[in-house]
Formats: C-alpha cells, sequence, structure tokens
C-alpha cells in the first residue's frame, strides 16, 4: 500500500483529501492548529515549518506522494487575507517540497484561483489577467518554489466543503446554520468563480497522481457563479428557504484587492489530460448534502455513527 502525506489538515481541502485517499493508501495526516481525529488516518500535530520539521517528516513517514494544502488551499472567498501576514508560507512550502524531492516522493501543492483577477473569464494556466494584490504575490511566489522541483503539480482550484468538527464551523456549516435560523447575512453578486466541492478534487488529484502529471493544471467546478448564488443553490439543494438575490448596482471601475475579482478556471487541460469532465455544481452540493448522512462526516470527524447523528439534532 502506497503512502500519502498530508500536509494541512486544518484545511477544508487537506482534511478532505485525507479523508478520501484513506481507504486505498495509507495516509498520514499532518495539522499546526488544534489536534484533530479522522478515521483510517494517523493524525499529528508540528509546530514550525522549518527545515529540521519537514525533513523529520519526510524521514519518518518515507510518503509516496504528498500532498501539501497550506494558506493558498483554503478558497479565496473564506479566506483572511491576514492568514498570509502569519507566517512566511513561500519559506514554508520551500521547505517541503525541497524536503520530499530530497526523499524521491511526488509533492502535489493545492493552490489558488485568486492568482487572477478580471475582466478575463475562465482564466487559462498562462493567462496574464492576474490580481495585483499582495496576496496574490504571495500565492505565486509559492507556486515558483513549487515549479522548482521536477517531479511537482500545481492545482488552482477553489474547494468548498465540510470542515472537521474539531476546527469549529467552516464556510458550510455557518452558511446552512444562518439559512435555517433565517440569519443569512448577505454575500455580494460581483465576485466570480468556479468553485468545487473538496471531495471531487480529492478525486481528480488522485488521478492526476496515477497518470503521473506534473506542471500546473487548472480543477475546479463546471459552472460559474457568484457568491449569492452559491448561497441559492445550496439553500435549494439543502431544502432550506432560499434568500433572495441583492439589488445589483452597475460598477464604474473594475473591482481590486484580494480575491474581489473573476477568478473562475478554464478546465480543458486537465479534462483532456485525464479524459475527464468537471463536475457540475448542483452535483456537488448533492454529495455535499448526501454526506450529512451516508457516512462520510463520521469518518471526517471519526465519530461513531449514531453519536454523530445525536449531535447533529442536537
Amino acid at each position: 500500500m502506497e503512502t500519502v502525506l498530508v500536509i494541512g489538515l486544518e484545511t477544508v481541502a487537506g482534511a478532505n483529501i485525507a479523508t478520501c485517499l484513506s481507504s486505498r493508501y495509507r495516509v498520514v495526516g499532518l495539522t499546526s492548529a488544534s489536534p484533530v481525529s479522522i478515521q483510517g488516518c494517523e493524525t499529528h500535530t508540528y509546530q514550525e515549518d522549518d527545515v529540521e520539521t519537514a525533513e523529520h517528516w519526510l524521514s519518518m513517514v518515507r510518503p509516496n506522494w504528498v500532498v501539501y494544502c497550506g494558506v493558498a488551499a483554503n478558497s479565496a472567498w473564506t479566506v483572511d487575507p491576514e492568514k498570509f501576514s502569519t507566517k512566511d508560507p513561500v519559506l514554508a512550502v520551500r521547505n517541503w517540497v525541497n524536503a520530499a524531492e530530497l526523499h524521491s516522493s511526488r509533492f502535489t501543492h493545492i493552490s489558488s484561483d485568486a492568482v487572477f483577477t478580471g475582466p478575463w473569464m475562465f482564466h487559462e494556466e498562462d493567462c496574464q489577467g492576474l490580481c495585483e494584490s499582495r496576496q496574490a504575490e504571495v500565492l505565486r511566489a509559492i507556486e515558483r518554489e513549487v515549479s522548482l522541483c521536477d517531479n511537482s503539480l500545481i492545482i488552482r482550484t477553489n474547494v468548498f466543503g465540510w470542515t472537521p468538527a474539531a476546527y469549529g464551523q467552516g464556510q458550510i456549516e455557518s452558511l446552512v446554520q444562518s439559512l435555517e435560523n433565517g440569519s443569512f447575512s448577505e454575500q455580494d453578486c460581483y465576485r466570480h468563480a468556479t468553485p468545487l466541492l473538496a471531495t471531487d478534487l480529492a478525486a481528480i488529484i488522485e488521478h492526476a497522481y496515477q497518470e503521473r502529471l506534473t506542471g500546473t493544471f487548472h480543477v475546479a467546478g463546471g459552472e460559474r457563479i457568484s457568491p449569492i448564488e452559491f448561497v441559492q443553490r445550496l439553500a435549494a439543494t439543502f431544502g432550506l428557504t432560499v434568500p433572495v438575490l441583492p439589488r445589483a448596482t452597475v460598477l464604474n471601475e473594475r473591482t481590486t484587492g484580494f480575491a474581489n475579482g473573476e477568478t473562475s478556471l478554464h478546465t480543458r487541460k486537465i479534462r483532456r489530460s485525464l479524459s475527464i469532465s468537471m463536475p457540475m455544481l448542483d452535483d456537488g452540493l448533492q454529495r455535499l448534502f448526501d454526506q450529512q448522512h451516508n457516512g462520510y462526516l463520521n469518518r471526517l470527524n471519526n465519530a461513531p455513527a449514531r453519536l454523530y447523528e445525536q449531535e447533529i439534532a442536537a
């Protein structure tokens, strides 16, 4: 059985990728946040992204494949831009990718659609419609570090999915609760992206790993949508009251700032490389809904099914 080291279980992408892969691989997961338990995974915490830490874990785990979910793996719609300032994410990824290369491990970096901005739509991998914010510059600097490793894969995406209970409410949990309580907070209708369910991302990157893809690829949902439209579709899928679209006003100037513009991704390259299609949003949302009842959330939280259902009911 091959071994996968997933770094960044505190992210939606990292936690769900580890959960999905755990039935087919030996999965070791690392988090720099609160300890978390995922069914079928060996999970640990670490303190620093320094050279010694990276070398220690690569030497101990000896993975065939490393999946790195740092700050770039967070959905650009939800990540706090200040997270790019708390540590040096460029140095962190340099240490991990160098350690992986030293141990001949394949390396997949989950990156972000927020390297781009409008007015371009459906950005291709080499699109020059780049966001000029400081955070976007950091994202591109991280990608440059990863690209120096010949055996690496960079995946740009924008994920949504369930968050492990150990980390409190994530984006989806908060949205569902606000819709249930009728206290829905207004979302904007100007930003647009191509969001993808985290478990769908896991299946696609596993396929890419099996096909030994390297380089940069866009992996995203099959539909371009705004945050308010996403919430409307989420509400409809979950059988909740659908919020009314806010009245849009004409923008006299193009929106600027990190993840404030058009970040939708063109996925032709990955579709042709793997002979697959990208999931439609309603299909992803239905799978998200089903995960509450089909045992998936129990695996994500390593909880007995009966106990977890009682907590949901409460």
